[in-house]
């Protein structure tokens, strides 16, 4: 990965647009491209993110640019799967390799822009999308989004006291026992990792239920299993799969290089209670060939 760019601005530049800025501080950068930065997450004033190419900048002000997002490109037309939807929520379908939100050097090519970019399509005016939970860039399947700011305390207060069900389809290494479950705690690390960390006083609980479906044929020496999560840590099912010995196929990160050629996770269902009225929400995705019991 590229370093940032960081640099002050200096009291000639005043009132300067950040995009002709860009262009100027940055050698071989066109006026064109500095506004592409901008409109791609990947510059910030201070700490803040900005998105608008015609804000001016003040003396003293610290900038930070990240010219490799200009590589981003944004989602093609289709990629943005809406399966279920009302005023207050979305629920997409998630392809494998499509990043949910914006990294630190970019917000481009995301999902979560991807369905900004579809509302501001019909017409909604300055475009809200709250992020509810996370799903694993590899993985695939169902993700949640708010798209009025006022719903976002009353799921998240659902995902908290773990009252909303998300079942998974994974298929994992080794025959597995018909039932199975790990309730390792997780340590989120500063790398972005995670590890099984019972010792560590800054771990969290975490409780995986694990029912295989399949000892599969067609992928020999595999199970095809459903897993649901109690709680939601960072990358849970990967990390307690392996801990119990039955790491994910394609998990380059806590498998091996299995050849399986992406990460065999999906997020198949998604069950809630409608934070507004309380009835009962249940979405399914289609299940790709790999996840199929039939």
């Amino acid at each position: 990965m590229a370093r940032p760019v960081r640099f002050r601005v200096v009291p000639h530049e005043e009132g300067v647009m950040l995009g002709q800025l860009i262009a100027r501080r940055l050698p071989g950068m066109t006026v064109e491209q500095g506004k592409e930065l901008v409109r791609a997450g990947a510059v910030y004033m201070g700490h803040l993110r900005m998105r608008v190419p015609t804000v001016r900048v003040v003396a003293g002000e610290r900038i930070t640019v990240y010219p490799q997002a200009l590589a981003d490109q944004e989602l093609p037309a289709g990629i943005i799967q809406i399966v279920w939807r009302d005023r207050d929520f979305v629920v997409l379908d998630k392809p494998a390799g499509v990043p949910v939100s914006a990294t630190r050097e970019s917000a481009r090519g995301t999902l979560s822009e991807g369905l900004r970019r579809t509302l501001a399509a019909e017409g909604v005016e300055r475009p809200y999308v709250g992020l509810v939970h996370r799903l694993d860039r590899g993985a695939s399947g169902l993700v949640l989004f708010t798209v009025r700011s006022m719903a976002n305390i009353s799921v998240h207060k659902q995902f908290t006291e773990h009252s909303i069900d998300r079942i998974y389809r994974v298929r994992v290494h080794g025959e597995t026992p018909d039932e199975f479950e790990c309730q390792a705690p997780v340590l989120e690390l500063h790398s972005g990792t995670s590890k099984i960390a019972p010792e560590s006083p800054h771990a969290r609980a975490a409780a995986t239920r694990f029912r295989r479906l399949q000892a599969s044929v067609a992928i020999a020496g595999t199970s095809l299993v459903e897993a649901t999560l109690e709680t939601g840590r960072h990358h849970q099912i990967r990390v307690h799969a392996a801990h119990l010995g039955h790491p994910v196929l394609g998990d380059l990160r806590y498998g091996r290089d299995d050849g399986a050629g992406r990460l065999h996770l999906h997020a198949a269902v998604l069950r809630m209670a409608h934070p507004q009225d309380g009835r009962p929400i249940e979405v399914a995705a289609a299940l790709p060939d790999w996840a199929r019991d039939d």
